[in-house]
């Protein structure tokens, strides 16, 4: 007798209006619990239940879980993506899904951002009660009733409350605290005396000393906050930072240049009247800058100050202007705007050669969008040759 082909029909619920709050890139399905994307357990899941084949519906963002998904490559079954305009376009035999594998359900209805940002941590910690049924591929039990991956580092007076998750390459001060419902992402640091419970760090991310977290999502600079419903920028890489963009922070070659110009030009600010004016822009990772800018004079001794910002790491010598925190793109299509509010910052830009010295230009971000997609050696190479034309440049 043949056997009966068994066929999951899945509709993934466009929640995107509700995704206020973190604006990520990704549709909900791909957004993390635990160890891996919510649709990855359901993969898993339709593997353990010899599944066969299995076809999706979505209308947020089909072509991202396409690509993740890879027609079921890693799975070996045969994943089918159907774009739908709306939810109500999928067949009725879809079953949506909410939730996790062996607890397909909602608490309550979505309302609003913050009830989309309430759910994914309520997955978490559902997760997290969970960890028995699901495959850890490299974290091991720890003694105190939680899992921790391979190369982490745990001070023997930090104290771990079960149920939490480290992953790999962690690392957690003296006298921290991790959990209870405590998901810690890879590559992450929780500084001495800092408190995580109730919260997702998400990879890359540093938690300061003395930092508290409880009911929040933490991506490098930004915290999430789940009771409230608000984002805040972290402005103090001592509160939170990111840690996985060292590639794109100033070395110290760069550095020193800085502080060289800077005690350099600082005779020539404090004498001169600037009319000194303040900005909040984007540090290129979740937090915020606080520089002043001139209102006229020379291009650098405008930018005087952006060069302490150098010194410390947190921005380069060339790169694309500051974007101001409430910075938006009207000729720009979300994905640019997303990348130039990523993008390390600069005191001096491609824009700059172009006469366009902000963001506020209608042009700017033209240039600024080629400078951080294509990281072409010649656009340094350019301004490294009109360096001091652009820095002693008159504006009005």
């Amino acid at each position: 007798m043949a056997k009966v082909k068994r066929t999951w029909h899945i509709l993934l619920p466009d929640w995107s209006e509700h995704d206020a709050i973190w604006q990520s890139e990704k549709p909900f399905a791909l957004w993390p619990v635990g160890n891996q994307p919510l649709i990855a357990h359901w993969m898993d899941e339709a593997v353990h239940q010899e599944i066969q084949h299995i076809t999706l519906y979505t209308a947020d963002r089909p072509a991202e879980l396409r690509a993740y998904l890879n027609r079921g490559a890693y799975w070996s079954r045969p994943i089918e993506v159907c774009p739908i305009r709306s939810d109500e376009e999928a067949p009725v035999d879809a079953r949506p899904l909410v939730g996790l594998p062996r607890a397909n359900r909602l608490p309550s209805p979505i309302e609003g951002q913050t009830g989309l940002l309430q759910h994914w941590l309520h997955l978490n910690r559902r997760w997290l009660d969970n960890l028995q049924d699901y495959t850890l591929k490299i974290e091991v039990q720890h003694p105190s009733g939680g899992w921790v991956g391979p190369h982490t580092s745990i001070h023997p007076s930090a104290k771990l409350v079960p149920p939490f998750w480290i992953q790999a390459k962690g690392e957690v001060g003296a006298g921290a605290q991790i959990g209870p419902y405590a998901c810690i992402g890879e590559n992450t640091i929780v500084d001495q005396n800092a408190i995580v419970q109730n919260s997702f760090v998400l990879p890359g991310t540093m938690v300061g000393s003395n930092t508290s977290l409880d009911g929040v999502a933490a991506q490098g600079g930004l915290l999430l906050d789940g009771r409230n419903g608000c984002r805040v920028a972290i402005a103090d890489s001592f509160i939170l930072s990111d840690i996985g963009d060292s590639i794109s922070s100033a070395n110290w070659s760069e550095r020193l240049a800085a502080l060289a110009l800077f005690c350099l030009l600082s005779p020539i600010a404090a004498l001169g009247r600037l009319d000194w004016s303040e900005l909040e822009a984007h540090d290129g990772r979740g937090g915020a800058l606080r520089l002043k800018t001139g209102r006229k004079g020379r291009l650098l001794i405008r930018r005087w100050h952006w060069l302490k910002e150098v010194v410390k790491g947190r921005m380069r010598l060339v790169g694309i202007l500051p974007r101001p925190v409430d910075w938006q793109a009207e000729t720009a299509d979300a994905e640019v705007s997303r990348r130039l509010i990523s993008t390390t910052p600069g005191v001096l830009a491609l824009s700059d050669v172009h006469d366009c010295h902000s963001p506020c230009d209608p042009t700017e971000w033209i240039h600024a969008s080629y400078q951080a997609f294509a990281s072409d050696k010649s656009i340094r190479k350019l301004l490294r040759a009109q360096i001091w034309k652009l820095a002693f440049k008159s504006i009005a």
